[in-house]
């Protein structure tokens, strides 16, 4: 049975240089281990220091038997560089080749296997009622200029079309961005929807009771960066229990910088994440890869800056095929060598055992 790529793959901590008694300790009275007699802790820290060794021994052979097997199987090879050109990350590729079946040995068929079984594991809202349909009250959440206030624009022009302008409420929550509130607004009076402004938690509660006998409610909110300390604040505000969070995540932004968003706007308590961005996507498996990992649904993808045009729900099978078709730039692509480097460089992420969904 494949690797089931959504299990947890876990950090790392660095471990402190054990050169001497106390060094590394940052000062000889800051560790518990300076409360224990001397010979004691010698035995700590020879101990800490032999279990980092074999930490690190079992590591490099794993990464050296990995390597060994791709030179044995060119189809692994193959298939190991095209993931790893369409921007998955080495921990989940890895995960991935390793449950490659041996007797595959065209590039088509493992390249097939490979689309479905990371298919498997994205997961969506395509076959579940449209956000339109459902009802309820929805926040926006994310990062600068991820396109919070036009996804909103676009929900609500979907539901209106649907409902009508009377069944939807619009608030929006920015209130540090000049021209935000024109923005929505601007959107509100096209749509016939009045915009309301909640400058803190009181005030947004207030607009909810006013706004209950709406099906709809779309809450758009301020954009901050994932590590401003306004961005705890505004989480705060948005714990009032009828309140759903959508993560709007940039697809074309790095994968490093999709982990930290997503980590510093809490995505596993949002009801999803929605992509955006994706005309600019040179490479979405970044994206893709992170969903995976945190376990999140995929609620829509925006295309464009079109309101409604381009909103749509695409399915996990579409989402990778867009991933795996990225056209590389020759810049960036990668050879055997450079492969190698990756998977031999000590990696900094525990590579669980999984059971995939085959």
């Amino acid at each position: 049975m494949p690797p089931v790529l959504r299990d947890e793959i876990r950090v790392q901590q660095p471990v402190a240089d054990l050169g001497g008694i106390g060094h590394g300790f940052g000062g000889m009275g800051a560790h518990p281990l300076n409360d224990m007699p001397a010979s004691s802790r010698r035995e700590q820290e020879m101990m800490t220091e032999l279990r980092a060794m074999k930490g690190m021994i079992e590591e490099r052979f794993g990464a050296l038997a990995f390597m060994e097997k791709l030179q044995r199987q060119p189809a692994q090879a193959r298939l190991t560089q095209k993931l790893l050109d369409a921007g998955f990350s080495p921990a989940l590729v890895r995960k991935l080749v390793e449950g490659l079946p041996a007797p595959m040995t065209e590039e088509s068929e493992s390249h097939a296997w490979a689309s479905n079984v990371l298919a498997r594991n994205v997961q969506t809202a395509e076959q579940m009622p449209a956000l339109e349909d459902q009802g309820g009250v929805f926040a926006m959440i994310g990062s600068t200029g991820v396109g919070k206030t036009t996804t909103t624009a676009k929900i609500a022009a979907a539901f209106a079309t649907k409902y009508g302008a009377s069944q939807l409420g619009l608030i929006t929550l920015d209130a540090y961005r000049i021209g935000a509130h024109e923005q929505l607004r601007a959107y509100g009076r096209i749509l016939g929807v009045p915009v309301h402004t909640a400058h803190d938690r009181a005030s947004l509660e207030d607009l909810l009771d006013l706004l209950s006998s709406k099906k709809m409610v779309l809450i758009d909110t301020a954009g901050m960066a994932q590590r401003d300390s306004r961005t705890r604040e505004l989480l705060d505000m948005l714990t009032h229990r009828s309140i759903q969070k959508l993560l709007v995540v940039n697809a074309s932004a790095q994968g490093e910088t999709i982990e930290d968003v997503m980590l510093a706007y809490k995505a596993s308590a949002c009801r999803g994440i929605v992509l955006s961005k994706m005309d600019e996507a040179v490479k979405l498996g970044p994206a893709l890869d992170a969903v995976i990992r945190h376990k999140l649904k995929v609620i829509g993808v925006a295309n464009g800056q079109r309101v409604p045009e381009d909103w749509h729900r695409l399915s996990a099978h579409a989402l990778v095929h867009r991933a795996l078709r990225a056209a590389v730039n020759p810049a960036y692509r990668m050879d055997a060598d450079d492969v190698n480097l990756i998977f031999t460089a000590r990696q900094q992420v525990q590579r669980a055992r999984p059971t995939l969904h085959a």
